[in-house]
C-alpha cells in the first residue's frame, strides 16, 4: 500500500495515477487553512475518483486562526514549511493505514523552498527510516513540463486538476502557479495526441 501527498495539482495528480498502476494507493489532501483548500479538495477527490485509489482528506483545525492572517499571507508561500507539517501527517496516517512509502509530487522547480530541497528531504527520509517509512518524490528531476507529459501519456485529464493559489472557482491565470501551469501546458499541448485533453486553465 502506496501513500500518496495530494494536493490536487499537476505533479500529485499524475504521481497517484502512476502509483495506482502499481497497486493500492490512498490518497492524503491535508487542508491546513490554505485559500484554495475547497477547490484543490474537490480536484484531490475526482483524482481518486477516477483512479479507483481510496481519498482522505484531513483538516487541521485551528491552524489558520492563529499563524495565518490575510494581510500578512505571501501568494506563493501560503504556510511555511507547509511540506514538514503534510510529511509529518502523512506519516501518522501512513502508520494507521499500514502504508510503508509516502509519495510526494516534489519538481525541480520546488527545490528552492527550505522545506523541498535535497538536503532537507535527505534528512527527512532518514528520520522516517526510524519508523520503518519510506519517503520517495520520484518528479525532483523534472520539470512541470515533464510531469504533465508524463501525465498525458498515462491519460491524465489535467482539466480537473487545480493549481491557482487565490481559490477562485476560476483560476485567475496570473498567480505563479498559474503562469507555471499555463507555459507547461504551451509547451506540451501541440503535442498532445489524445483530445479528450483541455486546456488546464479553464478548470471550474
Amino acid at each position: 500500500m502506496d501513500l500518496v501527498l495530494l494536493s490536487g495539482g499537476i505533479e500529485s495528480t499524475t504521481l497517484l495515477k502512476e502509483r495506482q498502476r502499481l497497486g493500492p494507493v490512498t490518497g492524503l489532501f491535508v487542508n491546513y487553512g490554505q485559500r484554495a483548500a475547497r477547490q484543490e479538495r474537490m480536484a484531490a477527490r475526482h483524482a481518486c475518483q477516477a483512479t479507483g485509489a481510496r481519498f482522505l482528506p484531513v483538516d487541521v483545525p485551528g491552524l489558520r486562526a492563529p499563524f495565518l492572517r490575510e494581510d500578512h499571507w505571501v501568494a506563493h508561500v501560503p504556510l511555511p514549511a507547509r511540506n514538514l507539517l503534510a510529511i509529518s501527517l502523512a506519516a501518522n496516517v501512513a502508520l494507521h493505514t499500514k502504508a510503508r512509502t509516502i509519495f510526494v509530487g516534489l519538481q525541480q522547480d520546488d527545490a528552492t523552498r527550505h522545506d523541498s530541497g535535497a538536503r532537507f528531504l535527505t534528512d527527512l527520509a532518514q528520520t522516517l527510516q526510524n519508523l520503518d517509512l519510506a519517503l520517495e518524490t520520484p518528479y525532483r528531476q523534472l520539470g512541470k513540463t515533464d510531469v504533465m507529459r508524463r501525465g498525458l501519456v498515462l491519460g491524465v485529464d489535467y482539466a480537473h486538476t487545480y493549481s491557482c493559489l487565490l481559490g477562485h472557482p476560476r483560476p485567475c491565470g496570473r498567480c505563479p502557479q498559474c503562469r507555471a501551469r499555463q507555459e507547461a501546458w504551451n509547451a506540451v499541448g501541440p503535442h498532445a495526441t489524445q483530445g479528450c485533453h483541455r486546456p488546464p486553465d479553464r478548470l471550474g
